[in-house]
């Protein structure tokens, strides 16, 4: 790998971040729960306003890291329409079958979760959280985690040489580690995710439905864990 950075230095920013990027997102996570707890120390975990303010935090380091992956990309002369227009014929069963695989996986994984007390229930959201749970949180993460971990660190992978099954990899396994260390059975689902949206990526090169798929997965999400839509 060493050997690879040499080479291709400009490149070699893809392996790096790979690893930096869920450090991020893990870091700003718990640098926010620190002060929340610090400046509000009557919040409780799983609370309205504790699971805002760590959403919110993800949600702004998801626009920071896009940021910096756009800023790159025009660099290399690359546009946010060619990475996200399917660059072959578009298909529509497969679409369909990937997008029916994503959320049919999801959903079950937060079925089971709520079920066996893994994730709890937010209640008392007023109309503001609503919208951001609902529309803001996961129209950003459906944008910025397949920009980043199918459009961007695939085909920079792939650039350096590495084969479609390992960039799938690799990718995947990055992409699990931005929701978090510690909880095995989601680093296990999103791991699975990243390979299934990975290998529709590197077959289909459509990165519009993955796009989709993934917002409607996290809005799903969110509507299975609101307790309460309104105080």
């Amino acid at each position: 790998m060493k050997e690879l950075i040499e080479k291709h230095p400009k490149k070699g920013k893809s392996w790096r971040d790979l690893v930096y990027f869920p450090i991020i997102f893990n870091a700003i996570g718990l640098l926010s729960m620190s002060l929340l707890f610090i400046f509000l120390p009557e919040t409780s975990i799983g609370s309205a306003d504790f699971n805002t303010v760590i959403y919110l935090s993800v949600f702004i380091t998801e626009w920071l890291l896009a940021s910096i992956v756009i800023r790159r990309l025009r660099r290399q002369g690359v546009s946010l329409k060619q990475l996200i227009v399917p660059k072959i014929k578009y298909r529509v069963l497969p679409a369909i079958l990937v997008f029916i695989s994503l959320n049919a996986l999801f959903t079950a994984y937060m079925v089971l979760s709520l079920r066996f007390g893994r994730i709890s229930t937010i209640g008392n959201l007023n109309p503001l959280q609503v919208v951001f749970f609902i529309a803001l949180s996961p129209m950003t993460a459906g944008f910025v985690e397949e920009l980043i971990w199918r459009g961007y660190f695939i085909e920079e992978l792939l650039k350096m040489g590495i084969s479609e099954k390992k960039s799938i990899l690799f990718s995947s396994i990055s992409f699990a580690f931005i929701h978090g260390f510690f909880l095995i059975d989601k680093l296990a689902v999103t791991f699975l995710t990243g390979i299934i949206a990975g290998k529709y990526y590197v077959r289909e090169r459509n990165l519009l439905t993955l796009m989709v798929a993934h917002v409607v997965m996290d809005i799903v999400a969110f509507i299975l864990i609101i307790k309460a839509l309104v105080c």
